[in-house]
């Protein structure tokens, strides 16, 4: 279930008392935390609601990429139309992006909580277009990041608290165009100011269990990481931001992992999220990323990027892509692990000489989640004809030495069999029981070096497999998402 508290409070971006906030009440010290457990947070890139994707048909414009965005804790993204009734600037031109205020539902309906509002387009509709855009959102029950009637106040990090966990949530826009406060009182955008933004980000720190920032800029369309925002980035993460989620360029750029004091505590860097929803057509501009992180109060703990594409307009969600380093699987999907974990220690007895097969591999553990634990072993047998394997070439189920290979659950008293697998295609070269799972790696039939990984979930009859990750790791478990229960993970992957 979604639990998320919004607009709790506003921090200042200075080093003194909080200033007085049109969002909400300032906050007190670090002794008031709320401390929870892990919250999965997601980030999307651009979305524009104007010019020509105001003229879509709006009721399905999200329905493809909506049980990803609600299914998370807290979903922000950076809104690139201004949302006002008032014309846009004759200086604005083709590219005046502003949409009705009415759309803001279209975002609420989409599962977002949150928009960043500091970007190039905020003030395209001229004086009093980020205030329109701040009432549109906040009477959808949407909160607007990145704005305010001081540089301060613009800078000040919104607190929300999702499933337990203390977010803060910065926006700035690095492109220098966006419209700042003038001292007038009317609301503007957050700018880079280096010395307030490390207030702003420090102050955060200290009352949130999480920090992250928005940042919008960098050179358009260009797929490599943008050297400039790289480097900001590297600043909030050296400030203490545990999330830079990037967007302006309109393409998707690689997502990275810092951690420049070396303290083991990772920032997750993504200097350009792409596209999520626009009207653009130069290539690559109709795809966007998704980046969803778990987190917890020691900050990201694991992280998965999914796509999205809306190449006729709706946008329809892809598939989440595979993890290139150390991975976990967490809620049947693999996440890649964002610092490094200390697998739980397994017990691993030695298997009686009465034992049916040469073994391979042998724990003990409750991969079946009924309370008890087996012994589950991975082992070799002369090959036995049966009414499946018959159909596949011999070839590929026997070893040189004429066995296949199985996996077993065993009563450990007795050996009692409880399950055992038929020929597997492919062998099992190593396990590790987690709670309910089962963590193995593959091997070929008659070489022992690894070759893939993957998790098996119980499925009441036999296992369901994940997909598999190729190339080399260790299967391991540990508890990545802080439920008390072992989760699947696998260690020193060198993936092909």
């Amino acid at each position: 279930m979604r639990r998320l508290v919004l607009a709790l409070v506003v921090l200042a971006a200075c080093a003194g008392p909080p200033a007085s906030s049109t969002h909400g009440a300032p906050t007190g010290g670090a002794d008031e935390r709320v401390r929870g457990g892990t919250a999965r947070l997601l980030f999307a890139g651009d979305v524009m609601l104007g010019r020509g994707v105001a003229a879509l048909d709006p009721a399905g414009l999200f329905e493809g990429v909506r049980h990803v965005v609600s299914s998370a804790d807290l979903a922000v993204a950076n809104l690139e139309s201004p949302l006002t009734e008032r014309p846009h600037l004759p200086s604005a031109g083709p590219n005046a992006l502003e949409a009705v205020p009415g759309s803001a539902s279209l975002l609420r309906d989409a599962g977002f909580d949150a928009m960043g509002v500091a970007n190039n387009h905020a003030g395209d509709a001229g004086p009093g277009t980020v205030a329109d855009t701040v009432e549109a959102l906040r009477a959808a029950g949407l909160a607007a990041l990145g704005s305010g009637s001081s540089a301060a106040e613009a800078l000040s990090a919104r607190i929300v608290v999702a499933d337990g966990l203390r977010v803060a949530l910065l926006a700035i826009d690095t492109s220098g165009t966006g419209p700042r406060p003038d001292g007038s009182g009317s609301l503007g955008v957050a700018g880079w100011d280096e010395e307030l933004v490390r207030s702003a980000v420090q102050q955060a720190g200290r009352v949130a269990d999480v920090v992250t920032v928005g940042i919008h800029g960098g050179l358009e369309y260009v797929p490599t990481t943008d050297p400039r925002q790289m480097r900001l980035a590297r600043l909030l993460a050296s400030w203490g931001a545990d999330v830079v989620w990037g967007h302006g360029p309109h393409v998707v750029q690689p997502v990275r992992v810092l951690d420049p004091d070396g303290d083991g505590r990772p920032t997750l860097v993504a200097t350009s999220l792409g596209n999520l929803l626009f009207d653009q057509h130069a290539p690559r501009t109709r795809r966007g990323a998704l980046l969803e992180v778990l987190a917890g109060v020691d900050g990201v703990r694991a992280f998965r990027i999914g796509t999205a594409e809306h190449p006729d307009g709706p946008v329809a969600f892809r598939a989440w892509r595979p993890p290139r380093g150390d991975a976990s699987a967490l809620e049947g999907a693999w996440w890649t692990l964002a610092r490094s974990v200390v697998p739980a220690r397994i017990r691993r007895p030695g298997v009686p000489a009465r034992f049916e097969g040469d073994v391979v591999d042998a724990a003990l553990g409750d991969v079946d989640g009924d309370g008890r634990r087996d012994l589950i072993v991975a082992f070799r047998r002369p090959f036995r004809r049966t009414q499946m394997n018959v159909l596949f070439p011999r070839t590929s189920l026997v070893d040189a030495l004429g066995r296949t290979a199985h996996v077993g659950m065993y009563r450990p008293g007795d050996l009692r069999p409880r399950w055992v697998a038929g020929t597997l295609l492919q062998p099992v070269v190593a396990l590790t029981p987690c709670d309910g799972l089962l963590a193995v790696a593959y091997s070929a039939l008659d070489r022992s070096a690894v070759v893939a990984t993957s998790a098996w979930r119980w499925g009441g009859f036999g296992f369901v497999p994940l997909p598999e990750l190729s190339g080399s790791g260790l299967p391991a478990c540990a508890d990545v998402d802080d439920d008390g229960a072992l989760d699947p993970i696998v260690l020193e992957r060198s993936p092909r």
